[in-house]
């Protein structure tokens, strides 16, 4: 199966920026043979009096040094597992993902044999071997992998302990990158395992921090994110514009497993919601903002009543509020869309500078219930042909938006003028 960019793209940010460097024990004789390695090179230039010197292979280099310390220490020697971890990130370097692959595999034998074969230690190697399967087209075992790195750490701290929060966290980021939500290759299971690792955070967190941390209400709030993706990608997109049309509960050909993922991602924000009332640091605006938030959830399946009941009680928060009560008119006055609707592009990499974004000014009508009437785009630049308009007009018109609260009423706003960003891929050719 051929490997793409953005996949290779996605596991190089999962080695490095997203899994931080990785952990270095002390390497008793690995120093001396790299900078052995590195005075090689001038010396054998002064030689030859600075003639052609072959370019070099750093993983001919490793292969050398790992050969070297297994003559001298063994085939386990500690030093070998970090040079296993450089050789097998210049095979990647290089393409041959198979092959470091296993640079990485040999690398975690190596650690199992000295600190034993269920040592978190070994976490670090198995990530490494999960981007690995996952760029060969192996999630299955990509994912085993990674259960095999949650079992072994709730074992060595505990199922519910505080310390298995970065791990877990480390996993959920995984599966965000490598198979993010709504894209074309995540199915089922992956939401379920997000939806696992979220609720599972979100016990731990509470239990160890307590209902008023800020940790706390935004794993539920994470929580609350994960089903909501499971049910959109669950239904269909004509049965999910009915679900946003109030049918959610009574609607025939809605499973109840979508029906109970709705409450769960519910009762998510809800917690939420408690989270930031019990905290203590926690003000006003922030409260509002998660009475909006919980509003929006269930503005997007269908429930307007609900919804509207907690744009205004966010509203009496803030015009309750002595230092925020002047936010009241002004907070919630303009619609937006709502975050998990939110389709604005991003931007083409490789275009001219003075191509990778065009904003547009687009008329519309925002309703009480969130959605969008009478779309027009202003003062259209040239370039854009009828059928770019008519796309960008559809796409406007799917996006839910978060209704204006006026005077403590949620209303319709007409005329409502909103800037949106297009990228070049947009344009038809």
């Amino acid at each position: 199966m051929p490997v793409s960019n953005h996949t290779i793209q996605a596991m190089s940010a999962c080695t490095t920026a997203l899994f931080g460097s990785r952990h270095r024990r002390p390497v008793f004789g690995l120093g001396c043979i790299l900078t052995g390695l590195l005075f090689l090179a001038p010396a054998v230039a002064q030689e030859e009096d600075w003639g052609y010197v072959p370019p070099r292979e750093p993983a001919n280099d490793y292969l050398n040094a790992i050969d070297r310390i297994e003559a001298e220490y063994g085939p386990y020697a500690t030093e070998l597992s970090d040079l296993y971890v450089g050789l097998g990130q210049s095979l990647i370097d290089s393409g041959d993902f198979e092959q470091a692959r296993d640079a990485f595999q040999r690398g975690v034998m190596v650690v199992r044999v000295n600190s034993g074969p269920n040592s978190p230690e070994q976490s670090n190697g198995l990530y490494l071997i999960a981007n690995m399967e996952a760029i060969l087209g192996k999630m299955e075992v990509a994912d085993d992998v990674l259960h095999t790195i949650y079992h072994i750490n709730s074992k060595y701290y505990g199922e519910d302990s505080p310390e298995l929060l970065p791990v877990l966290e480390r996993i959920y980021q995984w599966y965000q990158v490598m198979r993010p939500p709504g894209s074309d290759v995540v199915d089922y299971p992956d939401y379920e395992r997000t939806m696992e690792l979220t609720g599972k955070m979100a016990q731990i967190t509470e239990a160890s921090k307590g209902m008023g941390h800020p940790d706390t209400s935004l794993a539920y709030r994470r929580l609350g994110e994960a089903h909501f993706q499971t049910v959109r990608y669950m239904m269909s997109e004509d049965m999910f514009s009915a679900v946003s049309e109030g049918f959610l509960e009574t609607r025939e050909g809605v499973e109840e497993s979508t029906r109970d993922h709705f409450r769960s991602g519910r009762k998510a924000f809800e917690k939420y919601l408690e989270s930031l009332l019990a905290q203590e640091s926690s003000s006003p605006l922030e409260y509002a903002g998660g009475l909006a938030d919980l509003a929006d959830w269930f503005l997007v399946f269908g429930k307007s009543g609900d919804a509207w009941d907690h744009y205004e009680q966010a509203y009496q928060v803030l015009a309750e509020s002595e230092e925020h009560a002047k936010l009241a008119d002004s907070y919630m006055a303009q619609p937006k869309p709502v975050y998990f609707f939110d389709l604005t592009p991003g931007f083409l990499e490789d275009a001219p500078a003075e191509l990778q974004e065009m904003n547009l000014d687009i008329s519309m009508t925002v309703t009480n219930l969130g959605s969008v009437r009478y779309v027009e785009v202003l003062n259209a630049p040239q370039g854009l042909s009828k059928n770019d308009l008519g796309n960008i007009k559809r796409r406007v018109r799917g996006i839910l938006f978060r209704p204006a609260v006026k005077e403590g009423e949620v209303v319709t706003i007409k005329d409502f003028i909103w800037q949106y960003a297009i990228a070049p891929q947009e344009w038809s050719t």
